[in-house]
């Protein structure tokens, strides 16, 4: 921007002189931005650990934040002052995914928009390539790095660049890392600020946070130091995070180094409350029980014994026909450890006819230890779950029909908010390894000490990369009973709520406020008219005989009668009574007819 001097006094050329110096000054002159508690724009004012980061002169600074404490609105108002006061100057700011990059350019055109001084610069704003120009010549350019290709940032090399800033740096590659750093080697007046919140990973980014012979000027902030900081916040991101998670993402630590999603050492917990084995022990592991004089509690049933009832279990499938075996799980809620207790793992094995072989063995394993539900991996089981559901309609009292359903791991669940009522839609394997993750970490999860096959599985669970839109890919190798585990474990998070306090329905108030306004008599009229024609057409639903052995999901909806059939009046009486019910006209009971 350009000022004619001579309109200035020496003192307000001074005075404009120090604000443009100042990035912190020049964004509360220059920068508009919408306050969302005041509902208008306001200038933008930094936070007090905002201006220590724009204020510092590094050369190379890294930002460690967690998360809700604007550390990409530093960077995008550093890469605004750059470029509005300094002649061809360029910044150029690279993001492991293409998201991020989007929302940058979002903000920085929300803040353009907003603020008339700094739109009457701008001489284009571009999406494809993410390129900002200014009249003196300065440019803001957006890159991503491309990191779950493994490119090692292709698309960056050969770039120029003044000034370098590297977004969410934990997600890239240390080849990206090198990549986009190595364009700073050109010339020693080059800057480079990154940010990222720790992932746990030892990378550049946290290399460049401890070894100080990296030249890196360290922010340190967690969640913590966010002015809006309170106990609901606190409480919205612990119950959202794992307890791993709420140290990388609020706290800002990098913790233990993570080389698997869970945490060996909970793992390893969760084989220790009860000695137990749900199938047969082999030589070396009954030669360690009487070595050590061992007394395993067995849940070994015979073929057609029935296992014992718990209302509170599940099965968990999950198939595979030409990588892997068919793998089965059913899941116990203990009662009285208040844990989560693997009782039964069932390898199918592979075969020409594995999935007609899986499906009988599920129909066995139902009628053994009941579920109330069976959650079923679709990606490559829709013809066994349609034969499930077949058999649950020819045979009722399996409860197929209802208790089996189906979930694909790329699809979206649909999640409510119980305090708004809002629904969000959370991607479903994501969600459920989650769920799966806290459960072991709150030690909330019980396995057999002699299932090694689970444990290694378990400990070998890892994310192999980030997808383009910022979701983890986990291992597809050796992986199926952790999959089937966590199918089991998100039917008790979805159908038994009330046992993993993950998720509340929403819930209603018994408050009664008075209204002065009246629905007046016609309304009152109707009102109540509605009432009883409802009670009264209920009579007419056809209810079976109550069986207190049986749980939700074991029992069809709907049911075959002969034609002309009518029920008894659900007002208790029997036919001819003359207790059977009002008429629908209304008056007094009488005997009613056939």
């Amino acid at each position: 921007m350009s000022v004619e001097k001579s309109t200035l006094s020496p003192a307000q050329i001074e005075r404009m002189r120090e604000i443009m110096r100042d990035p912190v000054k020049w964004a509360q002159v220059f920068v508009v931005t919408f306050d969302g508690a005041k509902k208008c724009e306001t200038p933008w004012t930094a936070r007090w650990y905002q201006v220590e980061a724009l204020r510092d002169p590094s050369l190379k600074k890294v930002l460690r934040q967690g998360r809700r404490t604007g550390k990409t609105e530093v960077m995008v108002l550093d890469m605004l002052w750059r470029a509005f006061t300094r002649r061809n100057y360029r910044c150029l700011t690279v993001t492991p995914y293409e998201n991020q990059v989007r929302l940058q350019f979002q903000r920085l055109r929300e803040l353009i928009d907003a603020s008339p001084m700094l739109k009457a610069e701008v001489v284009s704003m571009t999406k494809n390539p993410y390129a900002i120009t200014f009249k003196n010549h300065s440019a803001i350019f957006g890159f991503t790095t491309g990191a779950s290709s493994g490119s090692g940032a292709a698309s960056i090399r050969g770039q120029r660049a003044d000034m370098i800033y590297m977004d969410e740096v934990d997600y890239m590659s240390d080849a990206d890392f090198d990549s986009v750093t190595a364009i700073a080697a050109e010339r020693a007046d080059i800057g480079i600020v990154m940010s990222s919140t720790p992932t746990g990973r030892r990378s550049q980014f946290y290399k460049a946070c401890t070894n100080k012979a990296m030249g890196y000027t360290e922010h340190y902030h967690p969640s913590m130091h966010n002015p809006n900081w309170g106990p609901e916040m606190e409480a919205e991101l612990r119950a959202q995070l794992s307890e791993q998670g709420y140290v990388h993402e609020v706290l800002a630590e990098f913790g233990t180094e993570d080389t698997g999603v869970f945490d060996k050492d909970k793992v390893d917990r969760a084989m220790t409350f009860e000695l137990y084995a749900y199938n047969e022990l082999d030589f070396y592991q009954k030669q360690r029980c009487e070595d050590n004089n061992l007394r395993p509690n067995i849940y070994n049933y015979a073929k057609g014994q029935r296992a014992h009832v718990n209302p509170f279990r599940t099965m968990g499938v999950d198939w595979d026909k030409y990588g892997a075996s068919s793998s089965i799980l059913i899941l116990d809620y203990d009662l009285i450890r208040r844990k989560f207790k693997v009782i039964k793992r069932v390898e199918v094995p592979r075969s020409e006819y594995s999935y007609d072989a899986a499906v009988n063995l599920i129909v066995e394993l139902n009628d053994q230890y009941n579920p109330a539900w069976i959650y079923c991996d679709a990606g490559s089981g829709e013809y066994q779950i349609e034969r499930l559901h077949i058999i649950g309609q020819e045979r009722p009292s399996t409860g197929l029909r209802n208790k089996v359903k189906r979930f694909q791991f790329k699809q979206s669940l649909d999640i409510v908010d119980p305090i708004t009522f809002e629904t969000t839609k959370q991607p479903m394997k994501p969600f459920m390894v989650t769920q799966l993750q806290i459960a072991f970490e709150r030690e909330l999860m019980m396995l057999s000490p002699f299932d090694e096959v689970l444990h290694k599985q378990l400990i070998d669970y890892s994310v192999e990369k980030i997808s383009m839109s910022g979701q983890p890919v986990f291992t597809s190798e050796n992986e199926h009973f952790v999959d089937a585990l966590g199918l089991a474990y998100l039917a008790m998070v979805l159908e038994f709520k009330e046992l993993t306090n993950m998720m509340k329905e929403p819930e209603t108030t018994t408050k009664v406020e008075f209204s002065k306004k009246t629905i007046g008599s016609a309304g009152l009229n109707k009102m109540f008219a509605d009432v009883e024609n409802t009670a009264f057409n209920s009579s007419n639903t056809v209810m079976p005989t109550y069986d207190p052995s049986e749980r939700r999901g074991d029992r069809p909806s709907q049911y075959k009668v002969p034609l002309g059939y009518r029920s008894r009046s659900s007002f208790g009486g029997a036919w001819g009574s003359r207790t059977s019910g009002t008429r629908r006209g209304g008056g007094g009971v009488g005997r009613s007819s056939w």
